[in-house]
């Protein structure tokens, strides 16, 4: 899994608890450098903020699915409203969840299709 997350407090925190529910993780604070890592690496589910210093979440979303080696699950974690969440979903999200976010909300769309854990 590919995390998506500029402040490092909570870039800390949901890699902590996503290797607890058995995910691998690649955590980056940088958009440039999650889509230089979507071209590399095959992540099954890319998780992203939208508001990043660098390129904006929605410019990682594109470049992810005009270059990643396979199609990951793309979920957004967003304090954003509209027009921004449709933005997302329209660059390619799979799904878009709005700060504040239930962990097992989170967890759930995570998951999805995905069986027991998540993997890369």
């Amino acid at each position: 899994m590919l995390l998506v997350e500029d402040a490092t407090d909570i870039r800390d925190v949901f890699r902590m608890l996503l290797e607890a529910e058995g995910a691998d993780v690649v955590a980056t604070g940088s958009g440039r450098e999650a889509a230089m890592l979507a071209e590399r690496e095959d992540f099954d589910v890319i998780l992203t903020d939208l508001g990043l210093p660098d390129i904006s979440g929605e410019a990682v979303i594109r470049h992810a699915r005009r270059n990643a080696r396979r199609r990951p699950r793309v979920v957004v974690v967003t304090g954003y409203d509209e027009p921004f969440t449709s933005r997302a979903r329209a660059a390619g999200a799979d799904s878009v969840l709005t700060k504040p976010v239930l962990w097992s909300s989170l967890v759930e769309e995570l998951f999805l299709h995905q069986g027991d854990q998540v993997a890369a």
